[in-house]
């Protein structure tokens, strides 16, 4: 077999001349050999990856396609080499390895040919990389862990899972998701590098689509029921927040001139796409309509628009019809939560609740650029004036003392007295490290407060008494 030193010479000649096609040809098929070497130490297995990319790189220059499904293809066997050797000869799991493999899939998108990509489809393979992202003693590194989403995307597409592997990979998505910080959830960081979004939307879309969520959804609904979020609601709560700050971290970048308008336009799609994937995939939308996590969904919602309009007088200069089809895709978001229709439950009803005071300032900004975001712009004037009169009218008991709107269940906080709604708790506890009583500085835990029946019933009763005047009107 021909050794790592001889294929690196042949790679790079010593005469400084670049190595012809056949001499690339034979480096990769030879790094795949030395792959397939049991023999070989880590540092080894690392250097003949590293080969087989470079004589990729030489071999499809021209082609990047081609060089994207090699490299795919390269990522598979390696990582089922590594996969034995973990199962045979118990090597701990090497975070270098983890990330070359799934170096090697960063430009690989389910649109890409599937031609000569074939895939170990063994327990072995499987079992390895289910194992380092769903279990934190075979990869105790997060930041390494969450790179995996690339490499279980990138399988999926070749190798239908079954339900007990689909499962393990809702459990690694609830163990990781504090990893996946604003950074990592970018279609491509500033430097064109591609980020973890679209692997993370094609694993959730497909989660979804088979049903593998629900029993996360249920469990999330359950837990705010009982006012004890566990990782599942923390799970949904730091996604959705995620998006928003995702936007708001692009924007900033723009600001500071430290990335183009092309790379902002198709940022912000992509967040866009990923908070519509979150709030109304037909898994996870009953999830996203509870108490607490509805308020989160709307507020990053807005936050998000807001931020989109904030710097679209200077990306239309740039791109007038990148700028355009953003906003087209927000209006498309915006039609999918209004397809909801009317129940009070759903995310578009809250934010026409909470947020339609600021529908007229969004339509001005749209309008100014001869643009329109016209799921916003129909209750921009009807809104605000029928918000305003309708808090007058509210008695002062029906208000949640800490946001001022009107309760639907109302808790007492029994370390102040006060009394909020249940989405409020939900959202305290899920938005801070160490919740405390807003009113009193006082821990929040479970059972510092209590829920009012009878409040909730006077409650539904005015509401029934207002819609009935309404309809008289």
């Amino acid at each position: 077999m021909v050794t790592l030193d001889e294929l690196e010479q042949r790679l790079y000649p010593s005469d400084g001349s670049d190595p012809t096609s056949d001499e690339s040809c034979h480096v990769y098929h030879h790094s795949i050999l030395q792959l397939r070497n049991n023999t070989n130490s880590t540092a080894q297995l690392l250097r003949a990856i590293d080969v087989g990319k470079q004589a990729i790189g030489i071999l499809f220059k021209t082609c990047p396609e081609s060089r994207t499904m090699h490299w795919a293809r390269l990522a598979g066997y390696a990582a089922s080499t590594v996969a034995k050797r973990s199962k045979y000869f118990c090597e701990p799991v090497s975070v270098h390895v983890i990330r070359d493999i799934n170096c090697l899939l960063s430009h690989w998108e389910p649109s890409i040919s599937t031609q000569n990509v074939t895939l170990d489809q063994s327990d072995c393979l499987k079992n390895w990389m289910l194992s380092v992202f769903c279990d934190a003693r075979t990869c105790p590194d997060p930041s390494v862990r969450v790179l995996m989403l690339r490499f279980l995307a990138f399988y999926w597409h070749y190798v239908e899972l079954d339900t007990k592997a689909a499962l393990r990979i809702v459990s690694g998505v609830i163990l990781n998701y504090e990893a996946l910080d604003e950074e990592t959830l970018l279609p491509t960081d500033r430097q064109g590098e591609p980020g973890l979004l679209y692997p993370l939307m094609f694993l959730l879309e497909g989660l979804g689509r088979h049903g593998y969520l629900d029993h996360m959804c249920q469990a999330a609904i359950t837990q705010v029921r009982r006012l004890i979020p566990g990782p599942e609601t923390r799970c949904l709560a730091t996604m959705v927040q995620r998006a928003r700050r995702s936007a708001e971290r692009i924007k900033a970048m723009y600001m500071m001139f430290d990335v183009k308008a092309p790379y902002v336009l198709e940022s912000l799609t992509g967040v866009v796409k990923f908070f519509e994937v979150l709030v109304t995939s037909q898994s996870m939308v009953h999830a996203y309509e509870s108490p607490g996590l509805i308020k989160l969904a709307s507020d990053s919602l807005v936050d998000m628009i807001s931020t989109i309009l904030e710097i679209g007088p200077i990306l239309q200069l740039e791109s007038a019809t990148g700028y355009a089809d953003l906003l087209g895709m927000v209006n498309k978001t915006l039609e999918c939560l209004a397809l909801r229709g009317d129940s009070p439950k759903s995310v578009w009803v809250k934010v026409l609740q909470d947020h339609s005071h600021v529908f007229p300032r969004f339509t001005r900004q749209t309008q100014a650029m001869g643009l329109s975001i016209h799921f916003l712009s129909a209750y921009a004037g009807a809104k605000e004036a029928s918000w305003a009169e309708e808090m007058e009218e509210v008695p002062t008991k029906y208000l949640d003392s800490l946001t001022q709107d009107i309760m639907t269940e109302p808790v007492r906080l029994l370390t102040s007295g006060m009394t909020v709604d249940h989405s409020t708790i939900i959202t305290l506890l899920l938005t801070s490290i160490t919740p405390f009583d807003p009113f009193t500085r006082m821990p929040l835990c479970h059972g510092s407060f209590k829920r009012l029946p009878r409040l909730k019933r006077q409650i539904r009763e005015w509401k029934n008494r207002k819609h009935c005047e309404m309809e008289e009107e």
